[in-house]
């Protein structure tokens, strides 16, 4: 065999080895990225199962033990959103280990409290409005208590005038060894109720014993 033809031999080796290079990094790839694919991870000692097309960010679409996972899931279904969602169509839920100040549901009464102005008002969905002394690290926004305390649930919303967009009102809830964080849009609070059962919900089922297949 004359040089030229081995070296056309060689040439092709190492193209073919290449193309099936190329072909099973974008398999595995695309495997990886499957939305579907089941994901397990780990907070507080807390495990997790959940499609990966709920991960909102890297670390919680890869797994393993972690110091917080994020999602993104639709509202009202509290299903992974397929497109990119329209203000008050998406909410982020991301769970963290618990912190040890304030159990979320005291934070109305004995931090918010001090910081409040006298007045009380009628709010969306049955929720009462108060409103933040001015000059206080909080005069920026208002709070939406559930009577009669706020320790059923509260929101903390950018005022209206601010003009902010988008998953501008923060909630948080305990449950067990895990503090929940959500951040959703301020039309949202008209069923807070909703969104705090499908939040409850949606936790539930993350967190559910995993059954092994026979």
């Amino acid at each position: 065999m004359g040089v030229v033809a081995s070296m056309r031999l060689l040439i092709a080796f190492v193209l073919l080895a290449l193309c099936i290079a190329v072909g099973t990094v974008l398999l595995f790839s695309a495997r990886g990225n499957a939305p579907n694919e089941t994901i397990h991870a780990e907070v507080a000692g807390v495990s997790f199962s959940y499609a990966r097309a709920y991960a909102r960010d890297e670390t919680t679409g890869v797994g393993g033990m972690a110091d917080r996972l994020s999602f993104i899931v639709s509202y009202p279904g509290f299903a992974p959103v397929k497109a990119k969602p329209r203000v008050g169509e998406s909410v982020t839920f991301t769970v963290t280990s618990k912190d040890d100040g304030l159990d979320p549901g005291e934070r109305p009464a004995k931090l918010y409290a001090r910081f409040l102005a006298p007045e009380t008002l009628d709010g969306p969905g049955g929720l009462v409005l108060r409103r933040f002394e001015p000059g206080s690290p909080y005069d920026s926004e208002e709070l939406f208590i559930a009577p009669p305390d706020g320790s059923a649930f509260f929101a903390r919303c950018p005022k209206p005038e601010t003009g902010a967009p988008g998953e501008g009102c923060i909630s948080v809830f305990r449950k067990g060894a895990l503090d929940v964080e959500l951040r959703y849009a301020p039309a949202l609070l008209e069923n807070w109720d909703a969104l705090y059962e499908g939040a409850q919900t949606l936790l539930a089922r993350m967190t559910a014993p995993q059954t092994k297949k026979r």
